[in-house]
């Protein structure tokens, strides 16, 4: 832990600048930190929606052509 701490020490105060600056930082009265976290978590929602909604179609898809190939 002490050995982290030797090495994060230098980027500790441009980081906390980074941060700020950038959570503060604004376009037409909304802040760029804001905007980012709202479009990082709709694309993953989305993202994560398409994914589960192609699982359960291939599935759904996948019995449907098991009992068909059983029957005939």
């Amino acid at each position: 832990m002490e050995l982290m701490s030797w090495f994060i020490k230098p980027f500790n105060k441009s980081m906390v600048w980074l941060g700020s600056t950038f959570f503060d930082t604004t376009v037409f009265g909304i802040k760029i930190g804001w905007i980012f976290v709202y479009v990082s978590f709709t694309y993953m929602f989305f993202n994560l929606t398409d994914m589960v909604y192609n699982k359960a179609f291939n599935d759904g898809v996948k019995s449907v052509t098991i009992g068909v190939n059983e029957n005939g």
